[in-house]
């Protein structure tokens, strides 16, 4: 039997419906996007539901409160960074791949991730900016877990000579912010480059700028070594 395509509809506004499986996705997308747009404190439960085209009623029905709305945002984004995290520490262990291998595919893990959540950068930016509590649960739920996935193979790649010897934290952070910031800023790299607008071209070309500047000594074969850390990336994602 042929699956049925799963949709999400928009209802007027009016009584919540209660009987709604895609409501609570369909707002979490939408605070999701007016957290990133506006911060946490400028954005309003009424704001967001009628991005979602529901009566407002039905953003406490479902969450409550704002901020139990922010908590299962950042759940909701945690569950999605769950598997990359996993392949990240996989790739921790396998120490029979050369370590530049395993970083190379870490970088694509990275870039598939965030250009599969575009506004995370945005999202970030905007409550850094505030501070406090709601940036505490973003680091602890999303920035520390792939911080503690990522940075030991980063330390591997200073130690194998495979990155230029450096503070690993700060290494981090680049690499981080190099992502999210340009897939999030993107409209803007569009003044300059029209082919950013394609994301398929922008994904493999912000693969290729986090292998050419931040890892050193490529070997002499480095189009094999790419072409094998592509194979074990794809066979992650699968």
């Amino acid at each position: 039997m042929k699956k049925a395509k799963e949709t999400i509809v928009r209802r007027q506004p009016g009584r919540p419906g209660r009987d709604e499986p895609d409501g609570a996705l369909l707002l979490l997308r939408e605070a999701q996007t007016a957290f990133a747009r506006s911060g946490f404190n400028a954005t309003t439960l009424r704001g967001i539901a009628t991005a979602a085209g529901v009566d407002h009623t039905l953003v406490i029905h479902h969450f409550g409160s704002k901020e139990s709305l922010w908590s299962a945002v950042i759940e909701r984004l945690a569950d999605y960074l769950a598997p990359f995290v996993r392949d990240l520490n996989d790739l921790q262990s396998q120490t029979t791949i050369p370590v530049r291998m395993r970083i190379e595919t870490a970088f694509r893990l990275l870039v598939t991730a965030i250009f599969g959540e575009p506004d995370c950068g945005l999202l970030l930016s905007r409550i850094s900016s505030e501070r406090g509590k709601h940036l505490d649960l973003l680091v602890e739920k999303l920035l520390r877990p792939y911080h503690d996935a990522l940075c030991p193979l980063l330390v591997e790649g200073v130690q194998a000579k495979v990155i230029k010897k450096q503070g690993v934290e700060l290494l981090y952070f680049m690499i981080i912010n190099a992502v999210t910031m340009s897939v999030s800023y993107r409209h803007l790299l569009a003044y300059f480059d029209d082919s950013s607008q394609n994301m398929a071209q922008l994904e493999r070309d912000m693969t290729q700028f986090l292998i050419v500047n931040f890892l050193d000594n490529p070997p002499s074969k480095s189009h094999k070594t790419s072409a094998r850390s592509q194979q074990l990336h794809s066979s992650k994602a699968g």
